[in-house]
């Protein structure tokens, strides 16, 4: 056997050798490619009613006469059936002395409004420009809408007509949280006075508003008096109940036919960072991603309910009946749960790496849009919590750069109340 009693290289050498091998590294680093995604800058106010407001502004926006916001109000759980019936009733013939919705408007103004319930949350989305003369325009519409709305007769009835009531939805909230009612108008007939006086009371629960867009210091003090005007009638409340969460996994199965879809939930822990929120973007896309192979399907969808103080998790597929019609000898899947810590994203690192590409390719272009900016204020980055919009934009170009797959496990395993999962099965 061959010995050598010198060492391989001289000190000289060696010490050559860990300086160019230091270079080397730092070098690669400094070419690492990296997405730098826009911080935007964020200033705050409060309405004369003391609700909070959040303006979003970014440099790449100075040219666009875009303008999004967003109200935040928090209905009380025990009343959810009569708040789903008032905000989607709130977009109709709801002006005074009008059958005009609000979009018929709204429309030659260049704005629009959407309104959107979900069980913990509701919010009022709007369009407009940040053109002195629509914005001004736009803004006494809007107090008319809300501060003197009219719920018409007609339009009620045509919902009690029409409205198919989502037994899957419903029956999945009632399991993940058991005392969850979804029947408070069961026993009485709805009536416009029902729905204007529960819309008075839904007013006095406002979180906060987010305003995302390019606006002159003209502009911005003529929304600043326009929403004192607006949120004349509306409160603030910042807290919220919260229902405790189902303590074990459970099936229920509706109808006793053919599998038409299948509903999900899980619960979470609150959100604490970026790190949190990048994760659970990553999960639900590879979970979707399983679920549809599992069950040989193209529809389906995943819906994540951030809120601060109960935040969840929902899923719906769709079967694919002429895959499982054509194939009698596969089974109908009786769940679409997949184990976190199967997913390709959490097992294989080129997997996670392939879906944090993806997401970050998505931020560079999402990031550049007032309307998400909008939504990651209403629906992730609550005030008084540990992950703001303030905290939000500060961290998440590095955060998403640098987020590894050790740290996607860690949240995942951390955020998920496996206990509390429940399913749906729809077989009509």
């Amino acid at each position: 056997m061959f010995h050598r009693d010198k060492p391989l290289f001289s000190r000289p050498v060696l010490a050559v050798i860990i300086v160019a091998s230091t270079l080397a590294v730092w070098l690669l680093n400094l070419t690492d490619p990296k997405t730098v995604l826009e911080q935007p800058n964020i200033r705050s106010w409060q309405t004369s009613s003391d609700i909070p407001v959040y303006w979003v502004a970014q440099d790449t926006w100075s040219g666009s006469d875009k303008v999004e916001m967003t109200l935040v109000f928090h209905g009380e759980s025990q009343y959810s059936a009569l708040t789903k019936a008032t905000w989607e009733l709130l977009t109709g013939p709801t002006l005074p002395l009008s059958t005009a919705t609000i979009n018929q408007r709204l429309t030659p103004l260049a704005a629009k409004a959407e309104s959107h319930f979900a069980a913990q949350q509701q919010t009022l989305q709007i369009s407009f420009s940040n053109q002195p003369q629509y914005l001004s325009a736009t803004m006494k519409v809007l107090d008319t809408w809300l501060n003197q709305t009219q719920f018409k007769y007609s339009a009620l009835q045509n919902r009690a007509r029409n409205n198919a009531p989502d037994s899957a939805s419903q029956q999945l909230l009632m399991q993940l949280w058991p005392e969850y009612d979804t029947s408070d108008t069961a026993n009485s007939p709805l009536t416009t006075a029902m729905l204007e006086q529960h819309l008075a009371n839904i007013k006095q629960s406002v979180s906060h508003i987010i305003v995302a867009g390019a606006l002159t210091e003209s502009a911005q003090s003529q929304l600043q008096t326009a929403l004192d005007q607006l949120t004349q009638t509306m409160a603030h409340r910042a807290t919220h109940s919260s229902l405790a969460n189902a303590s074990e996994p459970q099936t229920k199965v509706l109808g006793n036919h053919d599998l038409q879809a299948l509903y999900g939930a899980i619960a979470l822990t609150p959100l604490q960072s970026v790190t949190d929120w990048l994760a659970l973007q990553i999960w639900a896309k590879d979970s979707l991603e399983r679920q549809k192979q599992q069950l040989h399907s193209n529809i389906g969808q995943w819906r994540l309910h951030l809120s601060p103080w109960q935040p969840y998790v929902t899923w719906q597929l769709q079967a694919a009946q002429s895959v499982l019609a054509a194939d009698a000898s596969t089974p109908a899947p009786e769940s679409s749960w997949i184990l976190p810590n199967t997913l390709p994203s959490y097992q294989d690192s080129k997997a996670f790496s392939d879906l944090k590409a993806q997401l970050l390719a998505q931020l560079a272009n999402l990031s550049q849009n007032p309307t998400w900016w909008s939504a990651i204020g209403s629906r992730v980055a609550y005030p008084d919590s540990p992950l703001d919009l303030a905290t939000f934009a500060e961290h998440y170009s590095e955060a998403a750069n640098s987020f590894t797959m050790s740290q996607y496990q860690a949240a995942i395993d951390r955020l998920l109340v496996i206990s509390s999962r429940q399913e749906v099965l729809v077989k009509l």
